[in-house]
């Protein structure tokens, strides 16, 4: 339950022997106007026998999570909606007996990967790969913005951030250049793959990315 009291429902995953064995979480966070079933059931048994537990869940107004009065739209602006979602994902998880709290990561998909990097600025989380991730949402969710950049006070960058985006998906990648150049730190990454496509669609024409997601989370979780 959100603190603006909206009901978050989630998928978790975990190995029933290992229920109580604290592991490092991989949360997955769908695309705008998608949900938690877009996540691929194989990718995350390898995650599972990779030793993660996984939690995938829907964003408020979307799939069985429930609904702010709000339009839709709103949360790809609105720096508290989508995040509050985050802030009561993470806490259930720093109070889940069978979760490593200090090694949490985030795999988003465009709006979802924005939220994974306020939950890593923000909230806890280690690590994150975004998935088509514009500048806008992450300005919306950080409030870091290019003003930022002419100002006299240091920019406090962030680290283990790995970008993935297709080289013709409209400005996508450019946006994500710009974030990795003037926001993030080592260690940083950002995969291109020459295609149109964006987000889960992404995925599903080049699966090699989830192999890449899970040796990113092998070298900084």
């Amino acid at each position: 339950i959100t603190e603006d009291k909206i009901k978050i429902a989630a998928d978790y995953y975990y190995h029933s022997a290992k229920k109580d064995t604290k592991q490092p979480l991989i949360i997955l966070i769908h695309q705008f106007r998608s949900n938690k079933e877009e996540w691929d059931r194989k990718f995350i048994d390898t995650l599972l026998n990779r030793n993660y537990k996984v939690l995938a869940y829907d964003i408020r107004n979307h799939g069985e999570s429930g609904k702010a009065p709000i339009q839709e739209v709103v949360l790809l602006s609105d720096k508290v909606q989508a995040p509050l979602d985050v802030d009561a994902v993470m806490g259930w998880a720093i109070n889940n007996s069978g979760i490593d709290s200090g090694r949490i990561g985030v795999v988003g998909t465009s709006i979802g990967g924005s939220l994974g990097i306020y939950g890593r600025i923000f909230k806890g989380v280690k690590s994150v790969v975004a998935i088509s991730s514009g500048k806008d949402t992450f300005q919306a969710f950080t409030g870091y913005d290019d003003r930022m950049m002419s100002s006299m006070r240091p920019i406090l960058r962030t680290t283990n951030i790995m970008f993935v985006c297709g080289t013709a998906d409209n400005n996508y990648l450019e946006e994500e250049k710009s974030i990795y150049d003037n926001y993030l730190s080592e260690p940083r990454e950002i995969l291109k793959f020459e295609t149109e496509k964006h987000g889960k669609e992404l995925i599903a024409q080049y699966p090699e990315i989830l192999k890449a997601i899970t040796n990113w989370f092998n070298k900084t979780l």
